[in-house]
């Protein structure tokens, strides 16, 4: 995930984490899709810098089927599996929360969620809370057809130069990268690597999650996965891109992760760990395997699940179609169109908008951020066509410009549905130090976020400018500046 070519992975170092996990959570419906944001900035760093210009987000039906079309500063787009009204209800959501570089809290300790044995088909609502600098407040207002349509309204902000700084309850900085999101009941969870402050190896050290209600706030719900005793993800390890999904068929919660040897080449493979809540520990199980005991070798992956099914995608643009219980994989299809020209990306993501699936994905370039690219298909066992860069590119060959999908590496898109359409949250990783061309990635407990809204135009996507400072609406499903 973070080598260059067959290179070994720069070093990095980050931040403490502490806490338990664990509560009852109500389980989500559908399947689990996912997408990852990035947020807006208020100064720049590099040649250039785009402004967070643009009109007021076009809102869209949710219900309608495919993406709408937006302008420059719009982004909302419509999906088919949205399970939003078709009410056109508008929404006067008041703000809950805004990110920001600064803490509430200068206490270095971390809040343990309570733990909980419900199972992940029950209902029992989620109750985990927003940062406790900051209040879910959310007003509402009656639509022409007397629906209401409620919910947090976030508002993400931070400079180019770093991206966003979250701030979780505690007041530590949200030190999950890499990772994905995963929506139970009215709570996003996010799951990513925890990096230690104290070390440069990018060994395995946990894999941490936060919860939110607006995506802008966040509480800290602790280490899911901690590091083994020995094996796979034990000391001296790597272990990367954790992706958590509700498997269809069951309901239980599979983390997905690759586990590899420091220098990522005598072995790599992709291993997964399973939970009966979605912020409970997770059991470490071992390698993903199909019936005859063969691995999925290999290094950056995610995992998705619809109605369709539940998937393994994995860097060089292989898909493995998951076994029903999702504990091992039935077969596996490559697809080389979704490297485009690099001859194999990494960082994949994979989302999907009305009838279309996308897949997103990076060269490989080590820490340093580069310029993201997609592919789209009717299924997700293709077939996949190349569509181009994520984000504006004046200049492909200029590894310093701060056009490079602003300045990030893919990891996630999250769908957020509301009453009035969709938002699509890309979520970058801002790693440590990627401007820098010889050892970028040393200090990723500094690390920040890029969420940044999707802009659809008919089934292109983009993200034309830097949203410096926006609002998304949970409720609405909308966003604006």
């Amino acid at each position: 995930m973070r080598r260059q070519g067959s290179t070994t992975a720069v070093a990095i170092a980050l931040g403490s984490l502490m806490g338990a996990c664990g509560g009852a959570e109500q389980a989500d419906t559908g399947g689990t899709g996912g997408v990852h944001g990035t947020g807006g900035g208020g100064s720049t760093s590099g040649s250039s810098a785009a402004s967070g210009g643009g009109s007021k987000a076009t809102t869209s039906n949710a219900s309608s089927g495919s993406p709408a079309s937006s302008t420059t500063g719009g982004g909302n787009a419509s999906s088919a599996t949205s399970s939003a009204t078709s009410s056109g209800a508008t929404s006067a959501s008041a703000t809950s929360g805004t990110t920001g570089a600064s803490s509430s809290s200068t206490s270095s300790g971390r809040t343990s969620s309570a733990s909980g044995s419900a199972a992940a088909t029950t209902s029992a609502a989620a109750t985990t809370s927003a940062s406790a600098s900051s209040s879910a407040a959310a007003s509402s207002s009656a639509s022409s057809s007397g629906s209401t349509c409620s919910g947090p309204v976030g508002v993400i902000s931070g400079p180019l130069s770093t991206g966003v700084v979250f701030m979780d309850n505690t007041g530590q900085r949200v030190n999950a990268h890499g990772g994905g999101i995963i929506k139970v009941g009215d709570t996003f969870y996010l799951h990513g690597e925890f990096f230690l402050s104290t070390t440069t190896d990018n060994d395995f050290n946990g894999f941490s999650m936060y919860s939110s209600k607006d995506l802008a706030t966040w509480k800290n719900e602790g280490i899911i996965l901690p590091q083994q005793a020995s094996g796979q993800l034990g000391p001296a390890r790597k272990g990367e891109r954790p992706h958590i999904i509700q498997c269809p068929s069951t309901g239980e919660f599979v983390l997905y992760a690759h586990a590899a040897s420091e220098d990522y080449q005598t072995d790599r493979e992709v291993v997964y760990a399973t939970s009966a809540t979605v912020n409970g520990k997770y059991a470490f199980k071992g390698s993903l395997e199909n019936a005859g005991g063969t691995i999925a070798a290999h290094s950056d992956m995610s995992a998705y699940a619809d109605s369709t099914g539940a998937y393994v995608v994995t860097e060089s643009g292989h898909v493995y179609t998951l076994a029903a219980d999702c504990h091992s994989w039935l077969s596996d299809k490559s697809f080389n169109a979704v490297n485009g020209d690099s001859g194999g990306s990494e960082s994949p993501t994979v989302f999907k908008a009305g009838s279309t699936y996308y897949w997103i994905g990076s060269y490989k370039t080590g820490w340093r951020a580069n310029n993201n690219f997609y592919s789209t298909a009717p299924a997700m066992t293709g077939p996949w066509t190349y569509q181009g860069f994520v984000a504006p590119v004046t200049d492909p060959t200029n590894d310093l410009s701060d056009q490079r999908t602003w300045l990030s590496q893919s990891t996630w898109v999250q769908p957020v549905v509301g009453c009035q359409g969709t938002t699509f949250l890309y979520w970058g990783d801002h790693w440590d130090g990627n401007q820098d061309t010889t050892a970028p990635g040393k200090h990723n407990n500094l690390a920040g976020y890029v969420f940044q809204p999707l802009v659809f135009t008919g089934t292109k996507i983009s993200m034309p400018t830097y949203e410096t400072t926006w609002k998304l609406d949970v409720g609405a499903g909308t966003w604006s500046q």
